[in-house]
């Protein structure tokens, strides 16, 4: 290619960089891309055990109550349904898949929102809804892993973007229409993870009292009443479907509990210090381009009354992670579609040639997703010795053929190898827990060393964890116990 055509295409690149065609394909690009790294890499974290939890409700035909290993989980349900209705689609041997393609709908759910609450607050501005799609799109926290990852963050995360955004509408309007709506999201955000759901909503719905200066509409009656049957969810949820003996609001208020205590006076301060900035950070690029325009001087924010606003929201939805001193950046996840917002409006208060350097900074990031997704990633992950945990889980297949296994293995590595036997298994029981007084002969995958279990079959050591399979027999077992 010519240098002066080289020059002369990127130069008009740049002058159409804020064009709506640009725009547009930009977004639609961010939003493809996410799929990218899907079927490129085995489990990470904890995708194993979502995956082992979606197939085993499938499994067990009951789509009320996730289990791992055969014992019932006490937690909500909600995001399993759209991973089993997926896994039903391609087939359960790319349940892998199907997990990862609830998170990417759930980010395109949530952009559409951004984009939607972004024309409404600010009509003035054309194709904002575009750009504030594709600030969310391309923050490094969205793009290149919560926001595809099979966790359950990304549906969780939407769920309550769509509902503050929705409650927000219903009091500027004033209409209860959208309240409604409001009420429905927040229900799904609740059923998909847990009450903390609430929480965030609650504080939000305080600021736009406050704002708006409109405590009384709350206590309509066709406010108030919605209100409070959606406020007794979690308790009928507890009542009906939680198993005896489990309590869901207990369970989250102790996880909640766990970030304040044990903690010393100096993890507190840095995490009061540090927080911010790794919010900020992972909310790159444009979070670190406008933080870069004012620290150099080049750019001063101008007040915006709905700018304050959601700035309000954020701060108030943040404050409850930023004062513990054990809260991880996942909590934080929810928050990035309000960070989008403000970020696309204050991109919108630049000139417009550092507008055009905004959006050719996210186009570059998304360019960076292809190497960052089809080779450092899988690279990482999967292609260095010792990290194939399909590998292992074929290796134990082929050594058990059709005979029980069972597991005494429930880390991060150990649940994935078990998710990828159980759907390779075919129409086989899944593998459960081994219990000594049931499970005669079996194959029992252990995460230690337990020569008790009996005769030691192989053992392999996978992205750091060791693993260890023995063949239990029980009679023998007794008989080593007499002698």
């Amino acid at each position: 290619m010519p240098k002066g055509w080289r020059a002369c295409s990127v130069k008009h690149l740049f002058e159409r960089a804020d064009s709506p065609s640009i725009l547009k394909t930009l977004t639609l690009v961010a939003a493809l891309f996410m799929l990218l790294p899907l079927p490129f890499v085995q489990y990470i974290g904890e995708e194993g055990l979502m995956a082992i939890k979606s197939f085993e409700m499938h499994a067990r035909g009951d789509w009320l109550h996730p289990s791992i290993y055969g014992a019932l989980w006490p937690h909500s349900p909600f995001w399993h349904w759209p991973v089993i209705a997926i896994s039903m689609l391609i087939g359960w041997e790319h349940v892998d898949m199907a997990i990862r393609l609830a998170s990417v709908l759930s980010s395109w759910l949530a952009a559409c929102f951004v984009g939607w609450a972004a024309s409404w607050l600010w009509p003035q501005h054309r194709n904002i809804g575009w750009l504030a799609a594709l600030v969310y799109l391309s923050m490094g926290e969205v793009s290149f892993w919560y926001g595809w990852l099979g966790y359950v963050d990304a549906m969780f995360g939407s769920f309550i973007l769509a509902a503050i955004v929705l409650l927000w509408r219903a009091i500027h309007d004033q209409r209860g229409g959208w309240f409604l709506a409001s009420l429905m999201a927040i229900s799904l955000a609740f059923l998909t993870k847990n009450i903390t759901a609430y929480a965030l909503y609650g504080l939000a719905g305080g600021v736009f009292l406050w704002r708006y200066r409109c405590w009384r509409v709350i206590l309509r009656p066709s406010w108030l009443l919605p209100g409070l049957l959606a406020l007794c969810l979690p308790m009928a949820w507890q009542m009906l479907v939680v198993p005896s003996g489990e309590n869901t609001a207990i369970t989250t208020f102790r996880d909640a509990m766990r970030n304040f205590a044990g903690y010393g006076v100096l993890d507190y301060v840095f995490h009061w210090l540090g927080y911010p900035f790794v919010f900020a950070f992972r909310a790159m690029p444009v979070s670190l381009f406008l933080i870069w325009l004012v620290w150099r001087r080049k750019w001063v924010p101008f007040r915006d009354e709905r700018l304050v606003t959601l700035a309000a929201v954020l701060l108030a939805c943040f404050l409850p992670f930023w004062i513990s001193a054990g809260a991880t950046p996942r909590y934080l996840v929810p928050l990035y579609g309000f960070a989008a917002l403000l970020l696309a409006r204050m991109l919108r208060q630049l000139p417009e040639e550092r507008i055009k350097q905004g959006i050719l900074l996210m186009g570059l990031v998304l360019l960076l997703k292809v190497p960052y997704s089809l080779l450092a990633l899988p690279y990482v992950k999967d292609w260095r010795p010792g990290h194939d945990q399909q590998a292992v889980a074929r290796e134990i297949l082929a050594l058990t053929a059709d005979a029980p296994l069972r597991t005494l293995n429930d880390v991060a590595t150990g649940l994935a190898v078990i998710a990828y036997i159980d759907v390779w298994r075919g129409d086989r029981p899944f593998v459960r827990w081994f219990r000594p007084k049931r499970d005669k002969r079996v194959y029992v995958l252990a995460e230690r060393p337990t020569p008790s279990l009996g005769r030691l079959v192989r053992s392999w050591t996978v992205r750091g964890d060791d693993m260890y399979l023995y063949y239990h027999d029980a009679a023998l077992a007794r008989e080593g116990g007499r002698q």
